[in-house]
């Protein structure tokens, strides 16, 4: 048995020249054949898109499916009803999210549709002010007949070109739209997919990972089979633990902003409060959403107390980034509040949105995997007490 081990190693030993040299070959002519390798790429972005959505929508479902297993374990044990625990549990985590979805969407839908009525009845009216309000301004700063008309003539100017804009533009635009409304659907299939794929993937996650851990211990050795293991093991705790400190940060701003907004006597505090908790699970371009919508909805209620929500999400928003965001998300990853803001900042540099979401939990990865790197080397050296 040891001497077939020496000889599998040897083996694989041999066989990483010939890797590096096939790697080094396919690298070379992908950076010569930079166009295609870019269209190559693109196609198979288009193939695995469903699948990647499919494993997202899987990764989040399986954090609240877990708990319910959890439960389940307590509740039944042994019992017959035992067989049912998977699918049971993954129809009570659709049921719960997909039942909040629809609450969120029959509560804000209605709110935002008789908001419009509202700004559509009162928009005349405010124009009419408006416009009283500027001819007392031009009163004031004693503005000369001709120069009113040369701001009419100004404004007149830019009327008609976009209006001939619009005119001279009627394909281009309505081509645009085509591609827009094509590439929502587009989405929608590849989010329908990734569905189906993420239905299946809970459904028989087990013999999934049972799979996967006989193909890594079948093409790799023992010690490095292990160390994959042991890397994908830690990445989807960290993940887990991020996803789960994101809903606590939401719940907590949802719950901040709804008692603030409700002593303070703001109109919509329940849909202003349920928006900006959804919202902030996108880093900045969430929150900023949630605001220019809330503003949008208090200036139609309320106009003068305007300013005044402003204050309020701009001292939430300061706790929420500089205090329960860092705390909470960076105590789920095993990160301090330093290197999960410095995680942010330079996610948000190198990718985006997209970028400032995947860059906490992975600089978590890098940080354990390198933690426990450190640690055993300084035990080899026999340094553990530093």
């Amino acid at each position: 048995m040891g001497s077939e081990m020496c000889i599998r190693d040897r083996l694989m030993k041999e066989r990483n020249p010939y890797c590096l040299l096939a790697f080094a070959i396919v690298l070379i002519w992908a950076l010569w054949n930079y166009s295609v390798s870019l269209h190559l790429l693109g196609s198979l972005y288009d193939i695995l898109l469903p699948f990647v959505i499919g494993g997202c929508m899987a990764f989040i479902v399986n954090v609240l499916m877990k708990k319910l297993e959890q439960y389940w374990r307590r509740i039944f044990k042994q019992s017959v009803v035992s067989r049912f625990e998977r699918p049971v549990c993954l129809l009570l985590s659709l049921a719960i999210i997909i039942g909040f979805l629809a609450f969120f969407v029959l509560t804000i839908v209605p709110e935002l549709h008789a908001s419009m009525k509202m700004l559509v009845k009162m928009l005349p009216p405010a124009l009419a002010k408006l416009n009283i309000y500027l001819q007392q301004k031009a009163q004031e700063l004693s503005f000369s007949a001709d120069e009113l008309a040369v701001v009419q003539a100004q404004a007149k100017e830019v009327y008609q070109t976009m209006l001939n804009y619009l005119q001279n533009n009627k394909r281009l635009l309505l081509e645009q739209t085509f591609l827009a409304t094509a590439s929502v659907l587009e989405v929608l299939t590849s989010c329908v997919i990734g569905f189906v794929v993420a239905i299946y993937c809970l459904l028989e996650k087990h013999r999934l990972v049972r799979n996967f851990k006989c193909v890594i211990f079948a093409f790799c050795s023992k010690e490095r089979a292990a160390y994959i293991l042991h890397v994908l093991q830690t990445s989807e705790q960290i993940f887990r633990g991020f996803v789960g400190g994101q809903l606590v940060v939401a719940l907590l701003l949802g719950v901040m902003y709804f008692v603030g907004m409700t002593l303070c006597g703001f109109p919509y505090a329940t849909v202003i409060s349920l928006l900006v908790a959804v919202l902030s699970l996108i880093p900045i371009l969430g929150t900023l959403i949630s605001a220019l919508i809330g503003c949008f909805l208090i200036l139609v209620a309320a106009p003068e107390k305007i300013w005044y929500f402003i204050i309020l999400y701009i001292v939430l928003q300061r706790i929420e980034a500089d205090l329960l965001y860092p705390k909470i998300v960076g105590k789920a990853v095993g990160l301090s509040e330093l290197w999960v803001l410095a995680a942010v900042t330079i996610g948000a540099s190198l990718g985006g949105v997209a970028g400032m979401i995947v860059c906490v939990p992975l600089f978590s990865v890098l940080y354990a995997l390198l933690a426990e790197k450190v640690k055993r080397l300084l035990a080899e050296k026999n340094l553990s007490n530093l």
